[in-house]
């Protein structure tokens, strides 16, 4: 095919500002849209278009991202809500909440319109709009209780805990739901919950996991003293301390405590010295047992469960 300077210009600029490609003038629209049909570019929605490849290798979040900066190109009035603005926010969530490919724009009109392909559209009568990176979004607190009114408790902790470890304050969210006019029992229950010590989306999904389970809600990042490095006390990502003494350490995904900056040490065998040593001197601190859980555990709940009842964590009622 015959290289177009132009198109390739618009695609390089698009990839460099992290969006898709807009055509902007009528030639450009079509030979994007050629282009697409041929099978050389992807096309998210109407009028956006990246190199196929590139877009793969994106992660759903990023995808989303791309979209919306896209999107506010071609609309620069709109106000992005919802999901894509606690995407912006920055807020920790699950790729599976983009799992309907949704750009979520505020609406000040009521009734059926406009919403189409990828794009839908909340009713918002009054939205005020901050910008966050170049796009105009809902705020952080407004954003969290339209997630909440889409999103399930699993969905929502880890949003809402990311929220609380970048400062925003989530106190108040259930009346402020309330005043206007939705439902507040999901971002009461998240609030209620949630906890800025959580480091990650991870943790923040393991730990509505136990809650949803019902199991003793644990302590997050209990320091430990460190024997061979005081100054870099050992953090526990979970910690239970029940009567008599017992102390169980729950760890999430270890392996990435041990990755180092070092490539030498980038070996599986280093790590998994580096894990043992921590064991020995947690064990030696005075915790009872460690229960290790990744990823994989928490993509089939059953296990989580089996784990934290063989490890002897206890139960406020029965799971299920």
């Amino acid at each position: 095919m015959k290289t177009n300077r132009r198109i390739e210009d618009i695609l390089d600029t698009a990839q460099r500002e992290q969006r898709c490609a807009v055509g902007l003038a009528d030639r450009d629209r079509r030979a994007l849209l050629r282009r697409a049909r041929e099978g050389l570019l992807d096309r998210p929605h109407r009028n956006l278009y990246v190199r196929s490849e590139y877009w793969r290798s994106l992660t759903p979040h990023q995808q989303h991202l791309h979209l919306a900066r896209s999107l506010a190109v071609l609309h620069p009035q709109w106000v992005f809500a919802g999901l894509t603005a606690a995407c912006v926010h920055g807020f920790e969530h699950q790729y599976a909440t983009h799992r309907n490919a949704a750009v979520f724009v505020a609406d000040p009109y009521a009734g059926p319109r406009r919403s189409s392909g990828i794009v839908h559209r909340l009713h918002m009568p009054d939205v005020r709009p901050v910008v966050v990176d170049g796009l105009r979004v809902t705020d952080a607190r407004r954003t969290l209780i339209d997630c909440a009114q889409r999103h399930s408790f699993r969905e929502m902790l880890p949003m809402v805990d990311s929220a609380a470890r970048r400062g925003v304050d989530i106190q108040g969210l259930p009346s402020l739901c309330r005043e206007l006019g939705q439902d507040g029992a999901m971002i009461a229950r998240s609030c209620a919950y949630a906890d800025p010590l959580s480091e990650n989306g991870g943790e923040s999904l393991a730990r509505a996991m136990m809650i949803e389970l019902g199991f003793m809600v644990p302590r997050l990042q209990r320091e430990f003293p460190h024997p061979t490095n005081p100054e870099t006390p050992y953090r526990a990502d979970f910690t239970w301390e029940l009567p008599g003494g017992v102390v169980i350490v729950g760890e999430y995904d270890g392996m990435g405590k041990y990755v180092m900056a070092d490539a030498r040490r980038g070996t599986i065998q280093a790590r998994v010295h580096a894990e043992r040593e921590r064991e020995v001197h947690l064990l030696a601190q005075g915790v009872t047992r460690i229960v290790r859980f990744e990823f994989d555990d928490l993509t089939h709940p059953e296990r989580l469960e089996r784990k934290l009842v063989e490890a002897g964590v206890p139960r406020h009622r029965p799971g299920g």
